[in-house]
């Protein structure tokens, strides 16, 4: 067995290795995602009836890393990306405390493919065109001592979301790197929120209509290269 698994490691070696290849890591920032999120989570804070409650976030972006590589021969990259998003309103005096938080992380592996549209003297714009699955984990977190009565409730639920985009990255050489400012706009078609305690039970609006992560949004970053020959 370790034979053959040693055979596809090295056939996969050579081919990526004659194909020549990158690899690469960003920073990715995104906006105008989670909006369902940012009602559910308006919601709540509706719900809490004391004069002050202020929220200092809502779901206003999101931010993380990439991890990849790519296939020059066929102009396809596959990758691994890490994201996060969250909200938070809070309450504090002489009487007690609110704080009621929602954070969302994504796991998304996806792969995308490019074509060059245009090149200049410093480098060359690149249109692509995304596959995307991500898995979210949602933590709803109430914390709140009112009165001398403390409570500390977290809630985990799941999701699991399919989605494509579009990708405009503009690609300069710098000598043996690769330096890739990058724009984009992600369309996804979200999952509900499902309870990771109880099967079939998932996160709803008061009007019972399934809250969904909400990650279709437009995005950008900045990325780094390094060509594999």
């Amino acid at each position: 067995m370790k034979k053959y698994f040693y055979l596809i490691v090295s056939f996969i070696s050579i081919n990526i290795y004659a194909q020549k290849a990158e690899i690469f890591t960003d920073l990715n920032f995104g906006t105008f995602t989670n909006i369902p999120l940012r009602n559910f989570h308006n919601e709540l804070a509706e719900d809490i009836n004391f004069n002050g409650l202020k929220t200092t976030d809502n779901f206003n972006f999101n931010y993380g890393f990439t991890f990849g590589f790519k296939i020059n021969k066929i102009n396809t990259s596959f990758f691994y990306s890490h994201k996060v998003s969250g909200s938070k309103t809070s309450l504090a005096d002489f009487s007690g405390f609110i704080t009621l938080t929602n954070e969302i992380k994504g796991a998304t592996f996806g792969g995308y493919y490019e074509k060059t549209i245009k090149k200049t003297s410093k480098g060359e714009l690149l249109f692509g065109v995304k596959g995307l699955i991500t898995f979210s984990k949602l933590t709803l977190k109430n914390y709140n001592s009112i009165a001398n009565n403390l409570t500390d409730e977290n809630f985990d639920f799941k999701s699991v979301d399919f989605g494509t985009g579009l990708l405009l990255t503009y690609k300069v050489h710098l000598g043996s790197l690769i330096i890739k400012p990058f724009i984009g706009l992600d369309i996804y078609f979200g999952g509900k929120l499902e309870f990771e305690e109880i099967s079939d039970a998932h996160l709803t609006f008061k009007d019972g209509n399934p809250v969904k992560t909400g990650w279709t949004g437009l995005n950008g970053g900045i990325g780094i290269g390094i060509p594999i020959f």
